[in-house]
């Protein structure tokens, strides 16, 4: 053993103690140490505490608040961006329909405008046939109006040229049996004529 770890350096060969050794080593490292380092390491865990308590806490709230803003607005943003698409579908889809449905409409009225071009057509064809019929009918009635005319006439210049013929005059009922006879056979000799 060494003579100054030794109680009271005497140069004893006693034995001492272990709890005399440690006293004596614990002493000498507290002689030996530097306060300045002590109080320096004081003050660092003092400044390392304040900085955790006054900066970190509060900067770190701040990081996650900020995090969770950024986040929330991605969020925001996703959904924005989703229903912009969804907005942007439903737009092309209404476009779509209502290209569709100007279609079915143009379609429709050209349609429309045919059939009142042919039924325009039809009326106007039924019109005219109607018209032709009408002048057809007048003229019969006028060509069998006439026929009767010339037939009386016929018969009333007869019936002159023979009272003449005759010498005499021709009673009433006579008169009216002639014209009869007349007209009878003016219009068998029409009918032969036609045919």
């Amino acid at each position: 053993m060494d003579r100054d770890l030794l109680p009271g350096g005497s140069d004893h060969t006693s034995v001492c103690s272990v709890g005399d050794l440690v006293n004596l080593e614990w002493g000498k490292v507290v002689k030996s140490l530097n306060w300045t380092f002590i109080f320096n390491l004081v003050n660092f865990a003092i400044l390392l505490y304040l900085l955790k308590r006054l900066l970190f806490k509060p900067a770190l709230a701040y990081l996650d608040r900020r995090r969770e803003l950024i986040a929330s607005r991605m969020e925001s943003a996703r959904a924005d961006e989703e229903k912009a698409a969804k907005l942007a579908a439903e737009r092309t889809e209404v476009l779509k329909k209502a290209y569709e449905q100007s279609r079915q409409i143009v379609e429709k009225a050209h349609a429309q405008a045919e059939e009142t071009i042919v039924a325009a057509k039809s009326e106007a064809k039924q019109d005219a046939e109607r018209i032709l019929d009408d002048a057809r009918m007048q003229i019969e009635q006028e060509r069998v109006q006439m026929k009767q005319e010339l037939r009386r006439a016929y018969a009333e210049i007869s019936v002159l040229g023979a009272s003449r013929v005759l010498k005499r005059e021709v009673k009433l009922k006579d008169h009216r049996r002639l014209l009869d006879e007349l007209l009878a056979e003016i219009d068998e000799e029409a009918l032969r004529i036609k045919q």
